[in-house]
């Protein structure tokens, strides 16, 4: 799936409210579930699916997770996620439902479900629900503000396709 840059000025709110439109898209791969993006800098969260020899998910730990940190040269790098990262903020809770299908939550915010499965195309993408609508999740930008040793976060939104229609998709969640 490629995933277009929504250009509705309704959908997007720029600057300190939303997604900043200079922060970069993440090019879709095999592996690739989603992203997540902060209002810090333009350092992403990578969520990928974890499979075994023969195509097979890793019911043990099912979403491999990493930064994609981008360099002033514009350069990229992968480093893995350190432990309070993990334990506090993008690490996630699973449930197995059956050998293709993974219930997960964020350890930072549980009350989201959301399911690692194949979609149509035999592909293992991360599904939701959001309001009435089943979406495949593309990507998630966090908006936070700094106040002591934990950010406090203001709002999150969410970016991907209606899988009923195939459209795009787009929800901000206030959290304050």
């Amino acid at each position: 799936m490629n995933f277009v840059e929504p250009k509705s000025e309704n959908l997007i709110i720029e600057g300190h409210q939303g997604r900043p439109s200079y922060y970069p898209f993440i090019e879709d791969y095999d592996s690739l579930l989603f992203y997540i993006q902060r209002n810090q800098n333009l350092n992403s969260v990578i969520y990928e699916v974890n499979l075994l020899a023969g195509n097979l998910l890793n019911l043990d730990s099912p979403l491999k997770i990493h930064w994609l940190k981008y360099e002033k040269n514009g350069d990229t790098e992968h480093q893995e996620l350190n432990y309070l990262q993990k334990k506090l903020a993008y690490g996630y809770q699973h449930s197995v439902i059956s050998d293709e299908l993974v219930e997960f939550r964020f350890v930072s915010y549980d009350q989201m479900k959301l399911y690692l499965g194949k979609n149509k195309k035999g592909r293992y993408r991360v599904f939701t629900k959001l309001n009435t609508y089943n979406i495949e999740l593309t990507s998630i930008y966090i908006y936070s503000e700094d106040f002591g040793v934990f950010p406090q976060v203001k709002f999150a939104e969410f970016f991907g396709k209606n899988i009923d229609t195939g459209d795009i998709f787009y929800k901000k969640l206030n959290l304050e």
